[in-house]
Protein backbone atom coordinates (compact mmCIF):
# COMPACT_ATOMS: atom_id res chain seq x y z
CA UNK A 1 0.00 0.00 0.00
CA UNK A 2 1.36 3.37 -1.02
CA UNK A 3 1.42 5.97 1.81
CA UNK A 4 1.09 9.43 0.36
CA UNK A 5 2.09 12.71 1.96
CA UNK A 6 -1.60 13.66 2.19
CA UNK A 7 -2.41 10.49 4.14
CA UNK A 8 0.46 11.15 6.56
CA UNK A 9 -0.69 14.74 7.04
CA UNK A 10 -4.35 13.75 7.71
CA UNK A 11 -3.29 11.03 10.16
CA UNK A 12 -1.06 13.42 12.07
CA UNK A 13 -3.73 16.13 12.24
CA UNK A 14 -6.41 13.63 13.39
CA UNK A 15 -4.12 12.30 16.12
CA UNK A 16 -3.37 15.86 17.19
CA UNK A 17 -7.06 16.73 17.43
CA UNK A 18 -7.80 13.50 19.36
CA UNK A 19 -5.01 14.26 21.80
CA UNK A 20 -6.29 17.83 22.28
CA UNK A 21 -9.80 16.52 22.88
CA UNK A 22 -8.59 14.03 25.48
CA UNK A 23 -6.48 16.74 27.12
CA UNK A 24 -9.50 19.10 27.28
CA UNK A 25 -11.64 16.30 28.72
CA UNK A 26 -9.14 15.77 31.55
CA UNK A 27 -8.98 19.53 32.19
CA UNK A 28 -12.82 19.72 32.37
CA UNK A 29 -12.98 16.86 34.87
CA UNK A 30 -10.27 18.44 37.00
CA UNK A 31 -12.09 21.78 37.03
CA UNK A 32 -15.53 20.26 37.80
CA UNK A 33 -14.04 17.51 40.00
CA UNK A 34 -16.56 15.17 38.39
CA UNK A 35 -15.86 12.24 36.17
CA UNK A 36 -19.34 12.41 34.58
CA UNK A 37 -20.21 15.85 33.23
CA UNK A 38 -22.57 14.70 30.49
CA UNK A 39 -24.46 11.51 29.68
CA UNK A 40 -22.01 10.54 26.93
CA UNK A 41 -19.15 10.34 29.48
CA UNK A 42 -20.73 7.24 31.07
CA UNK A 43 -24.38 6.48 30.14
CA UNK A 44 -24.86 3.91 32.90
CA UNK A 45 -23.41 6.16 35.60
CA UNK A 46 -25.37 9.14 34.22
CA UNK A 47 -28.65 7.22 34.59
CA UNK A 48 -27.76 6.32 38.16
CA UNK A 49 -26.84 9.94 38.94
CA UNK A 50 -30.21 11.16 37.61
CA UNK A 51 -32.06 8.64 39.80
CA UNK A 52 -30.07 9.66 42.88
CA UNK A 53 -30.69 13.36 42.24
CA UNK A 54 -34.42 12.71 41.81
CA UNK A 55 -34.46 10.95 45.18
CA UNK A 56 -32.56 13.82 46.78
CA UNK A 57 -35.00 16.35 45.30
CA UNK A 58 -37.91 14.32 46.69
CA UNK A 59 -36.21 14.26 50.09
CA UNK A 60 -35.84 18.03 49.97
CA UNK A 61 -39.59 18.37 49.32
CA UNK A 62 -40.34 15.95 52.16
CA UNK A 63 -38.17 18.10 54.43
CA UNK A 64 -40.11 21.20 53.40
CA UNK A 65 -43.38 19.38 54.09
CA UNK A 66 -42.16 18.33 57.53
CA UNK A 67 -41.16 21.90 58.36
CA UNK A 68 -44.61 23.13 57.31
CA UNK A 69 -46.32 20.42 59.37
CA UNK A 70 -44.11 21.15 62.37
CA UNK A 71 -44.92 24.86 62.25
CA UNK A 72 -48.66 24.15 62.02
CA UNK A 73 -48.63 21.59 64.84
CA UNK A 74 -46.54 23.83 67.10
CA UNK A 75 -49.02 26.68 66.57
CA UNK A 76 -51.91 24.32 67.28
CA UNK A 77 -50.28 23.05 70.46
CA UNK A 78 -49.65 26.61 71.66
CA UNK A 79 -53.29 27.64 71.09
CA UNK A 80 -54.58 24.51 72.84
CA UNK A 81 -52.32 25.24 75.79
CA UNK A 82 -53.82 28.72 76.06
CA UNK A 83 -57.34 27.26 75.77
CA UNK A 84 -56.54 24.86 78.62
CA UNK A 85 -55.45 27.79 80.80
CA UNK A 86 -58.74 29.58 80.08
CA UNK A 87 -60.70 26.50 81.14
CA UNK A 88 -58.72 26.31 84.38
CA UNK A 89 -59.67 29.94 85.10
CA UNK A 90 -63.32 29.23 84.23
CA UNK A 91 -63.33 26.22 86.55
CA UNK A 92 -61.85 28.27 89.40
CA UNK A 93 -64.49 30.97 88.93
CA UNK A 94 -67.28 28.41 88.79
CA UNK A 95 -66.07 26.67 91.95
CA UNK A 96 -66.00 29.99 93.78
CA UNK A 97 -69.60 30.75 92.79
CA UNK A 98 -71.03 27.27 93.33
CA UNK A 99 -70.94 27.67 97.11
CA UNK A 100 -73.94 28.71 99.18
CA UNK A 101 -72.19 31.89 100.32
CA UNK A 102 -72.12 33.38 96.80
CA UNK A 103 -74.76 35.98 96.01
CA UNK A 104 -76.40 37.36 92.91
CA UNK A 105 -74.14 40.40 92.73
CA UNK A 106 -70.85 38.49 92.79
CA UNK A 107 -72.26 35.97 90.33
CA UNK A 108 -73.14 38.72 87.85
CA UNK A 109 -69.63 40.13 88.14
CA UNK A 110 -68.24 36.61 87.59
CA UNK A 111 -70.53 36.25 84.57
CA UNK A 112 -68.81 39.26 83.01
CA UNK A 113 -65.45 37.57 83.63
CA UNK A 114 -66.75 34.42 81.97
CA UNK A 115 -67.80 36.50 78.95
CA UNK A 116 -64.22 37.69 78.69
CA UNK A 117 -63.06 34.05 78.74
CA UNK A 118 -65.64 33.20 76.04
CA UNK A 119 -64.29 35.99 73.83
CA UNK A 120 -60.71 34.79 74.35
CA UNK A 121 -61.70 31.16 73.71
CA UNK A 122 -63.48 32.12 70.48
CA UNK A 123 -60.41 34.06 69.35
CA UNK A 124 -58.15 31.08 70.09
CA UNK A 125 -60.49 28.69 68.27
CA UNK A 126 -60.34 31.00 65.23
CA UNK A 127 -56.52 31.23 65.25
CA UNK A 128 -54.68 31.20 61.94
CA UNK A 129 -51.39 29.91 60.61
CA UNK A 130 -50.49 32.11 57.67
CA UNK A 131 -53.71 32.62 55.74
CA UNK A 132 -55.40 29.41 56.95
CA UNK A 133 -57.45 28.73 60.06
CA UNK A 134 -55.93 26.11 62.34
CA UNK A 135 -59.13 24.43 63.51
CA UNK A 136 -61.40 24.55 60.42
CA UNK A 137 -60.52 21.10 59.10
CA UNK A 138 -60.45 21.14 55.31
CA UNK A 139 -62.55 24.35 55.24
CA UNK A 140 -59.57 26.35 56.43
CA UNK A 141 -60.33 29.39 54.32
CA UNK A 142 -63.04 30.65 56.68
CA UNK A 143 -63.32 31.13 60.45
CA UNK A 144 -64.54 27.91 62.09
CA UNK A 145 -66.35 29.37 65.13
CA UNK A 146 -69.04 31.99 65.59
CA UNK A 147 -69.41 34.05 68.75
CA UNK A 148 -73.03 32.92 69.09
CA UNK A 149 -74.76 29.63 68.18
CA UNK A 150 -76.12 29.53 64.63
CA UNK A 151 -78.98 27.53 63.19
CA UNK A 152 -78.46 24.61 60.82
CA UNK A 153 -77.65 25.69 57.29
CA UNK A 154 -77.30 24.24 53.80
CA UNK A 155 -74.88 26.41 51.84
CA UNK A 156 -74.96 27.31 48.14
CA UNK A 157 -74.07 24.47 45.79
CA UNK A 158 -70.87 24.86 43.81
CA UNK A 159 -69.37 23.11 40.77
CA UNK A 160 -65.86 21.70 40.37
CA UNK A 161 -63.54 23.85 38.27
CA UNK A 162 -63.24 21.41 35.33
CA UNK A 163 -66.97 20.73 34.91
CA UNK A 164 -68.48 21.01 31.44
CA UNK A 165 -72.12 21.43 32.59
CA UNK A 166 -73.40 24.96 31.85
CA UNK A 167 -76.88 24.56 33.32
CA UNK A 168 -77.82 25.46 36.89
CA UNK A 169 -77.69 23.58 40.18
CA UNK A 170 -79.31 24.76 43.41
CA UNK A 171 -79.25 23.47 46.98
CA UNK A 172 -82.27 23.38 49.25
CA UNK A 173 -83.79 21.70 52.29
CA UNK A 174 -83.43 21.83 56.06
CA UNK A 175 -80.33 20.15 57.38
CA UNK A 176 -81.05 17.55 60.08
CA UNK A 177 -77.56 16.10 60.49
CA UNK A 178 -75.69 16.31 63.80
CA UNK A 179 -72.28 17.09 62.29
CA UNK A 180 -70.96 19.37 59.55
CA UNK A 181 -70.56 17.58 56.24
CA UNK A 182 -69.66 18.22 52.62
CA UNK A 183 -71.94 16.38 50.20
CA UNK A 184 -70.80 15.68 46.64
CA UNK A 185 -72.46 14.47 43.44
CA UNK A 186 -70.41 12.90 40.63
CA UNK A 187 -71.94 12.38 37.18
CA UNK A 188 -71.14 8.83 36.05
CA UNK A 189 -73.05 8.91 32.75
CA UNK A 190 -73.22 12.25 30.95
CA UNK A 191 -75.96 13.70 28.79
CA UNK A 192 -79.42 15.12 29.41
CA UNK A 193 -81.00 14.66 32.84
CA UNK A 194 -83.31 11.99 31.48
CA UNK A 195 -80.33 9.75 30.63
CA UNK A 196 -77.64 10.84 33.09
CA UNK A 197 -76.64 8.86 36.19
CA UNK A 198 -74.73 9.85 39.32
CA UNK A 199 -73.15 8.73 42.58
CA UNK A 200 -73.04 10.74 45.79
CA UNK A 201 -70.69 11.19 48.75
CA UNK A 202 -71.25 12.45 52.30
CA UNK A 203 -67.56 13.05 53.02
CA UNK A 204 -66.58 15.51 50.31
CA UNK A 205 -65.76 12.87 47.68
CA UNK A 206 -63.35 10.62 49.60
CA UNK A 207 -65.83 7.74 49.31
CA UNK A 208 -68.91 7.23 47.11
CA UNK A 209 -72.14 5.24 47.48
CA UNK A 210 -70.94 2.80 44.80
CA UNK A 211 -74.20 2.48 42.82
CA UNK A 212 -75.22 4.57 39.81
CA UNK A 213 -78.53 6.37 40.33
CA UNK A 214 -80.80 8.08 37.80
CA UNK A 215 -80.82 11.88 37.59
CA UNK A 216 -84.20 11.94 35.84
CA UNK A 217 -86.27 14.83 37.15
CA UNK A 218 -83.14 16.63 38.33
CA UNK A 219 -83.98 16.65 42.07
CA UNK A 220 -81.44 14.60 44.06
CA UNK A 221 -82.05 13.75 47.74
CA UNK A 222 -78.64 13.27 49.38
CA UNK A 223 -79.92 12.53 52.89
CA UNK A 224 -80.23 14.56 56.12
CA UNK A 225 -82.60 16.92 54.33
CA UNK A 226 -80.06 17.99 51.67
CA UNK A 227 -81.38 18.32 48.10
CA UNK A 228 -79.62 19.37 44.88
CA UNK A 229 -81.79 20.40 41.94
CA UNK A 230 -80.38 20.46 38.39
CA UNK A 231 -81.78 22.31 35.38
CA UNK A 232 -80.36 21.36 31.97
CA UNK A 233 -82.53 23.78 29.97
CA UNK A 234 -84.75 21.02 28.56
CA UNK A 235 -81.77 18.88 27.60
CA UNK A 236 -79.87 21.59 25.72
CA UNK A 237 -77.15 21.89 28.39
CA UNK A 238 -75.86 18.37 28.89
CA UNK A 239 -74.09 17.08 31.95
CA UNK A 240 -70.52 15.92 31.41
CA UNK A 241 -69.21 12.58 32.60
CA UNK A 242 -67.19 13.07 35.82
CA UNK A 243 -68.69 16.51 36.48
CA UNK A 244 -68.69 17.01 40.26
CA UNK A 245 -70.83 19.28 42.44
CA UNK A 246 -70.44 20.10 46.15
CA UNK A 247 -72.58 21.52 48.93
CA UNK A 248 -71.65 22.17 52.57
CA UNK A 249 -74.16 21.41 55.31
CA UNK A 250 -73.59 22.92 58.75
CA UNK A 251 -75.22 21.59 61.92
CA UNK A 252 -76.71 23.85 64.59
CA UNK A 253 -74.11 25.26 66.96
CA UNK A 254 -70.95 27.34 67.10
CA UNK A 255 -68.75 25.29 64.74
CA UNK A 256 -68.75 26.04 60.99
CA UNK A 257 -65.72 23.96 59.91
CA UNK A 258 -65.61 20.21 59.28
CA UNK A 259 -63.89 17.20 60.80
CA UNK A 260 -61.80 16.35 57.74
CA UNK A 261 -58.06 15.61 57.97
CA UNK A 262 -55.43 17.77 56.28
CA UNK A 263 -52.45 15.72 55.09
CA UNK A 264 -48.94 16.09 53.69
CA UNK A 265 -46.50 13.44 52.51
CA UNK A 266 -43.40 13.47 54.73
CA UNK A 267 -41.63 10.44 53.28
CA UNK A 268 -42.07 7.94 50.48
CA UNK A 269 -45.35 6.16 51.26
CA UNK A 270 -45.84 8.08 54.55
CA UNK A 271 -48.60 10.68 54.90
CA UNK A 272 -49.11 12.71 58.07
CA UNK A 273 -52.43 14.17 59.20
CA UNK A 274 -51.11 17.33 60.78
CA UNK A 275 -54.27 19.17 61.80
CA UNK A 276 -56.48 19.01 64.88
CA UNK A 277 -60.00 20.01 63.90
CA UNK A 278 -62.22 22.30 65.91
CA UNK A 279 -64.73 19.46 66.08
CA UNK A 280 -62.20 17.28 67.90
CA UNK A 281 -60.92 19.96 70.25
CA UNK A 282 -63.85 22.27 71.01
CA UNK A 283 -67.16 20.49 70.27
CA UNK A 284 -69.20 17.53 71.45
CA UNK A 285 -67.60 15.43 68.69
CA UNK A 286 -64.42 15.42 70.79
CA UNK A 287 -63.28 12.45 72.85
CA UNK A 288 -65.00 13.71 76.04
CA UNK A 289 -68.15 14.93 74.28
CA UNK A 290 -67.98 18.53 75.50
CA UNK A 291 -69.03 21.57 73.48
CA UNK A 292 -66.67 24.04 75.16
CA UNK A 293 -68.25 27.30 73.96
CA UNK A 294 -71.72 25.99 74.84
CA UNK A 295 -70.49 24.98 78.30
CA UNK A 296 -68.99 28.43 78.95
CA UNK A 297 -72.15 30.16 77.73
CA UNK A 298 -74.31 27.90 79.90
CA UNK A 299 -72.11 28.78 82.87
CA UNK A 300 -72.48 32.48 82.10
CA UNK A 301 -76.28 32.13 81.87
CA UNK A 302 -76.40 30.28 85.20
CA UNK A 303 -74.30 32.96 86.86
CA UNK A 304 -76.47 35.75 85.49
CA UNK A 305 -79.56 33.92 86.72
CA UNK A 306 -78.09 33.25 90.18
CA UNK A 307 -78.69 29.54 89.47
CA UNK A 308 -76.56 27.50 91.92
CA UNK A 309 -77.65 24.15 90.44
CA UNK A 310 -76.86 25.34 86.93
CA UNK A 311 -73.40 26.49 87.99
CA UNK A 312 -72.69 23.18 89.70
CA UNK A 313 -73.93 21.26 86.64
CA UNK A 314 -71.24 22.85 84.45
CA UNK A 315 -68.35 21.95 86.76
CA UNK A 316 -68.21 18.38 85.43
CA UNK A 317 -68.28 19.65 81.83
CA UNK A 318 -65.45 22.08 82.56
CA UNK A 319 -63.30 19.24 83.91
CA UNK A 320 -64.10 17.08 80.89
CA UNK A 321 -63.33 20.03 78.63
CA UNK A 322 -59.88 20.35 80.20
CA UNK A 323 -59.27 16.64 79.56
CA UNK A 324 -60.49 17.02 75.99
CA UNK A 325 -58.05 19.85 75.29
CA UNK A 326 -55.25 18.02 77.11
CA UNK A 327 -55.78 14.92 74.97
CA UNK A 328 -55.47 16.96 71.78
CA UNK A 329 -52.30 18.57 73.14
CA UNK A 330 -50.93 15.05 73.56
CA UNK A 331 -51.88 14.25 69.96
CA UNK A 332 -49.85 17.27 68.87
CA UNK A 333 -46.87 15.90 70.77
CA UNK A 334 -47.31 12.51 69.10
CA UNK A 335 -47.40 14.14 65.66
CA UNK A 336 -44.23 16.13 66.45
CA UNK A 337 -42.47 12.93 67.59
CA UNK A 338 -43.50 11.28 64.32
CA UNK A 339 -41.93 14.16 62.40
CA UNK A 340 -38.71 13.89 64.46
CA UNK A 341 -38.39 10.18 63.66
CA UNK A 342 -39.13 10.77 59.97
CA UNK A 343 -36.65 13.65 59.83
CA UNK A 344 -33.94 11.46 61.38
CA UNK A 345 -34.61 8.67 58.87
CA UNK A 346 -34.65 11.18 56.02
CA UNK A 347 -31.35 12.69 57.16
CA UNK A 348 -29.73 9.24 57.23
CA UNK A 349 -31.10 8.45 53.77
CA UNK A 350 -29.87 11.79 52.44
CA UNK A 351 -26.38 11.06 53.79
CA UNK A 352 -26.38 7.70 52.02
CA UNK A 353 -27.61 9.25 48.78
CA UNK A 354 -24.91 11.91 48.96
CA UNK A 355 -22.29 9.18 49.37
CA UNK A 356 -23.72 7.23 46.42
CA UNK A 357 -23.77 10.38 44.29
CA UNK A 358 -20.13 11.02 45.13
CA UNK A 359 -19.19 7.46 44.19
CA UNK A 360 -21.05 7.76 40.90
CA UNK A 361 -19.86 11.16 39.72
CA UNK A 362 -16.86 12.42 41.72
CA UNK A 363 -13.50 12.24 40.00
CA UNK A 364 -10.28 10.69 41.33
CA UNK A 365 -8.12 13.83 41.36
CA UNK A 366 -4.83 11.94 41.77
CA UNK A 367 -5.62 9.78 38.75
CA UNK A 368 -6.67 12.84 36.75
CA UNK A 369 -3.44 14.65 37.64
CA UNK A 370 -1.43 11.68 36.36
CA UNK A 371 -3.50 11.49 33.18
CA UNK A 372 -3.11 15.24 32.66
CA UNK A 373 0.66 14.93 32.84
CA UNK A 374 0.60 12.10 30.31
CA UNK A 375 -1.70 14.01 27.97
CA UNK A 376 0.54 17.09 28.16
CA UNK A 377 3.52 14.97 27.05
CA UNK A 378 1.47 13.41 24.27
CA UNK A 379 0.19 16.79 23.17
CA UNK A 380 3.68 18.34 23.12
CA UNK A 381 4.90 15.39 21.04
CA UNK A 382 2.00 15.81 18.65
CA UNK A 383 2.80 19.50 18.23
CA UNK A 384 6.45 18.68 17.57
CA UNK A 385 5.58 16.09 14.92
CA UNK A 386 3.04 18.39 13.32
CA UNK A 387 5.67 21.14 13.09
CA UNK A 388 8.06 18.85 11.18
CA UNK A 389 5.57 17.27 8.85
CA UNK A 390 6.00 20.03 6.27
CA UNK A 391 9.77 19.40 6.10
CA UNK A 392 9.57 15.70 5.23
CA UNK A 393 9.60 16.04 1.44
CA UNK A 394 12.03 14.82 -1.23
CA UNK A 395 13.64 18.23 -1.36
CA UNK A 396 15.00 17.80 2.20
CA UNK A 397 17.06 14.79 1.04
CA UNK A 398 18.64 16.39 -2.04
CA UNK A 399 22.21 17.50 -1.62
Amino acid sequence: MRVTENMRFNTTVNNLFNTQSQYNDVIEKLVSQKRVNRASDDPIAATKIIEIRQSMAANEQYQTNMNNCESWISSTESKLSSAYDLLVKANELALGQATGTANATTRKITAENIQGLIDEMTSLANSMSGDRYLFSGSRNGSAPFSATPLSAQIETARAAQDNTFTGTVNSSGTYTGATNKTYAVKVTTGGALAAATYQYSTDGGRTWNGTDLSMAGGSLNLGDGVTLTFDDAAGTKALGENDIFYVNAVAEGYYRGDNDPVNLTINRGTTLTYNITGAEAFTAEGSYGVDILKTLNNLKTALEGNDSAGITAELDNLEKAQNQISLNQSLCGTKLNHIDVSRSNLSELDTNLTALLGESQDADLAELATRLSMKEIALQSSYAIAAKIGNTTILNFLT
